[in-house]
């Protein structure tokens, strides 16, 4: 069985679910369009933020940003 390398210190605060929630919430306030923060199986890209308009039910959406 091969294990996997660790991830370098840079790619884990990229990849964070903080800098996903992050990212979701500049984008809605630079656009005011709604965003979701949405959960992946890719271990380089854990969390996506899309649209949430382009969200779909199989998508396990951690986060829904919308402006107010």
């Amino acid at each position: 069985m091969q294990t996997q390398p660790a991830l370098d210190a840079r790619r884990r605060l990229l990849c964070s679910r903080a800098n996903a929630d992050r990212l979701a919430h500049q984008m809605c306030e630079d656009t005011a369009l709604p965003f979701a923060v949405v959960r992946t199986a890719c271990r380089l890209q854990p969390y996506r933020v899309v649209r949430a308009t382009e969200t779909s039910p199989q998508d396990a959406v951690e986060l829904e940003v919308v402006a107010v």
